[in-house]
């Protein structure tokens, strides 16, 4: 039985975090209901994959595409050239690839979409994490636990952000997926890849280069060592 008789709604981006927390929410709320956002981000393939997951598992998907408004107002090696492994133009103690706001942007986003769907207590479930992550500061718990505040405030209901990663390592979220009997599906059915690469290795799709996938390698790495 599931723990919530509400609708959850997931952001999915089509990568190995949203997967699990897609994982995750299929056990507890009755009815899941999938958003992505299309931002003119460089790997924009990550969004076919996302497709595809919403219609292997049967859920409702919308993606909402938001052109360059972040490109027009942000600096990201996600959104403009250059290399992911450098230092961002505004912030040397973070990554190139970080895009300010990005997760309060697609928050509101998921929000207003289940609002205008007459939701009077709305769920939402992100894949956000502050252990094995990239150092983007509204992945943290605080950050989230903030917009949850802010969203409920203007929207005069509540809103709960569910995030079952925030204290997982990437090892973690290989072992919540084999729990779930959805290991195969994490490795070949998910894209974190920031380049977009889709070759195919032990651990998923990607350049293997990028600090996505170098997050994402070194989890499996860990996951599997974990087994012996």
């Amino acid at each position: 039985m599931a723990e919530y008789k509400e609708k959850a709604y997931l952001l999915l981006s089509g990568g190995q975090d949203s997967f699990v927390c897609l994982s995750w929410a299929l056990q507890r709320f009755g009815e899941i209901e999938a958003v992505s956002i299309a931002y003119n981000q460089r790997h924009v393939k990550e969004l076919e994959y996302a497709s595809k997951i919403a219609t292997y598992y049967g859920i409702k998907h919308t993606i909402y595409s938001i052109g360059d408004f972040l490109s027009a107002i942000s600096d990201s090696s996600l959104l403009n050239s250059g290399s992911h492994n450098a230092f961002h133009q505004q912030a040397k103690n973070l990554p190139a690839s970080f895009v300010p706001n990005r997760n309060g942007l697609f928050l509101t986003i998921i929000s207003n979409h289940a609002f205008r769907n007459k939701e009077k207590h709305i769920h939402i479930v992100t894949g956000v994490c502050e252990t094995d992550y990239s150092g983007y500061p509204d992945c943290r718990e605080g950050y989230i636990k903030a917009k949850e505040t802010e969203l409920s405030l203007g929207l005069d209901c509540t809103v709960c952000i569910h995030t079952p990663l925030m204290w997982k390592t990437k090892a973690q979220t290989f072992d919540m997926a084999a729990e779930a009997c959805k290991l195969k599906e994490l490795i070949e059915m998910t894209l974190s890849c920031y380049n977009g690469v889709e070759t195919l290795h032990a651990w998923g799709r990607g350049c293997g280069e990028c600090p996505a996938c170098k997050l994402r390698a070194k989890g499996f790495q860990e996951y599997q060592q974990s087994l012996q």
